[in-house]
């Protein structure tokens, strides 16, 4: 054990914790169970949810900004804040995260078993699911920003509503 020491101090490292830290830094900011996590679970995010690290964060970026501007929308409202519109925001994120996942890991189990209709159709359930949740998203978001603007809550809706009508022609 002696020579271990030795060998370690030729290194500059004084202990076994001190090569430990060098090696995990984030044990000195007691930060391993968050490196773990995130480590383990941004792989598990493309196979459970069909979204890479970097799509997920947005995706949890959208539910965040529909929250947050949510609580500001209800406050300039003078609507008082509860614990059962927040128990309904998480509701409603978890019933979400289930949609997007249920149909992409369907798709690549019919994958994995040469079933190519059923899951073309699974694969094409997950992109339609996951597009119109964030477009919900996107709608209340921006719901909730016009009344934070101290407009009518349809103002921005209405705006996008009548430029796609121009381009369609309708």
């Amino acid at each position: 054990m002696k020579y271990l020491y030795k060998l370690l101090a030729t290194f500059d490292y004084e202990s076994l914790l001190a090569l430990g830290q060098s090696l995990a830094p984030s044990t000195k900011y007691n930060l391993t169970i968050a490196s773990l996590f995130i480590s383990v679970a941004l792989p598990a995010l493309d196979r459970v949810f069909g979204l890479d690290g970097y799509a997920f964060a947005l995706l949890l970026m959208v539910f965040t900004a529909e929250l947050s501007s949510g609580i500001l929308a209800a406050h300039i409202r003078k609507e008082t804040l509860s614990s059962m519109k927040l128990s309904r925001f998480s509701f409603k994120v978890f019933y979400y995260l289930v949609l997007i996942s249920m149909p992409y890991v369907l798709a690549q189990s019919f994958l994995a078993h040469n079933k190519t209709f059923a899951s073309t159709m699974f694969d094409w359930l997950h992109l339609f699911l996951l597009s119109q949740i964030v477009l919900e998203n996107i709608v209340s978001i921006l719901e909730n920003v016009a009344v934070i603007d101290g407009k009518d809550k349809t103002h921005w809706i209405a705006k996008i509503q009548a430029k796609v009508n121009t381009l369609f022609g309708s």
